[in-house]
């Protein structure tokens, strides 16, 4: 997992959709949590991001905000260490380092395994349980302590990626973790800041900051 990949980015932008709405029941069952994610409202997600890389001696941190417009527009802006934009927008990506004037733009292919991880956040803004179910083997479980949503590699089981989706009783996702089959990870603290045209409004400029506009 490289820091300045923007594929790393794009793992996060599926965070979003797990933020929008209220999700999470004793009873619930995965069809149900889905139709909670999906949101017709514009969504600001704070995040704190940890990722533990193979050849750094301490945890790398950043911190920023998610961004999601349906229906098919999401934004993660990292503030800290330093700022970055990566966006998608239906079956585009897009990238931009306004330190480095850096862009990058380029088309999602779900036919390769590591845009599996990039392509969940598709299914799961559209709540669409088959397309999850056609790139992961899904795992869900609620109890009365919260929810967990399990997803694994539908190739390879064994091969050690995995993204673990949790959040307590009736209440939003507030964890994620992404673990790589080299043995990396990221781990997400998640909690929804904002929602409505404003966020609608900022999202619009930063998806014009991404194309250069």
């Amino acid at each position: 997992m490289k820091l300045n990949d923007p594929k790393t980015y794009a793992l996060g932008l599926m965070l979003v959709s797990c933020l929008a709405g209220t999700i999470g029941r004793a009873d619930d069952s995965l069809s149900a949590l889905m139709q909670r994610m999906k949101s017709d409202q514009a969504v600001r997600v704070a995040y704190q991001e940890t990722r533990t890389l193979e050849l750094m001696e301490k945890p790398w941190k950043g911190s920023g905000y998610m961004y999601s417009l349906p229906p098919d527009l999401m934004i993660k802006e990292q503030l800290k260490p330093e700022r970055l934009l990566m966006g998608i927008k239906g079956d585009k990506m897009f990238y931009f380092d306004p330190v480095n004037n850096v862009r990058h733009q380029g088309e999602m292919d779900q036919d390769i395994p590591m845009s599996l991880s990039i392509a969940v956040f598709k299914a799961l803004m559209n709540a669409d349980e088959a397309a999850l179910h056609k790139m992961y083997r899904v795992e869900f479980a609620s109890l009365a302590q919260g929810w967990t949503m399990r997803l694994k590699d539908k190739q390879d089981s064994a091969s050690g990626f995995s993204i673990d989706i949790s959040g307590l009783p009736q209440q939003p996702a507030d964890a994620i973790k992404v673990r790589q089959a080299d043995g990396e990870s990221s781990e997400f603290t998640l909690r929804q800041d904002a929602e409505g045209d404003e966020v609608k409004t900022t999202v619009t400029r930063l998806y014009q900051e991404l194309l250069g506009q």
